[in-house]
């Protein structure tokens, strides 16, 4: 199924539901992310998937600008989403993202470097 690209900045979430720490799941445009407050405060989205496994990441675990996943326990570096152990190979997508006014937005849905936000 295809699904509309989104090219202006969406709402993701407020910033008071992302306490540091915190993972969320946020749907755009029929597509899934991985929104993530650092405890350092920085902000990032990621594809949801884990690219191993159709396991969401939001139901992972944090550890500093790292995700990992549920299912096999393949850890993805949050800024590159790229695998930093097995059994997932293939990175994830990252996504910009900004925060502005309590507001995290979603800069775009086109795969790139992901940017932090405090």
């Amino acid at each position: 199924m295809m699904t509309e690209r989104t090219s202006e900045p969406v709402v993701l979430a407020k910033l008071d539901d992302l306490p540091p720490g915190t993972v969320l799941r946020c749907e755009v445009a029929q597509r899934a992310y991985c929104v993530v407050r650092t405890d350092a405060g920085s902000v990032f989205a990621v594809d949801d998937i884990c690219s191993h496994e159709e396991e969401s990441l939001s139901n992972g675990w944090l550890d500093g600008a790292t995700i990992e996943c549920p299912a096999h326990n393949s850890i993805f570096d949050l800024a590159s989403g790229e695998p930093l152990s097995l059994p997932a190979e293939d990175p994830i997508g990252t996504y910009a993202t900004s925060v502005r006014d309590g507001v995290v937005y979603l800069l775009s849905d086109e795969e790139g470097t992901a940017t932090s936000g405090k």
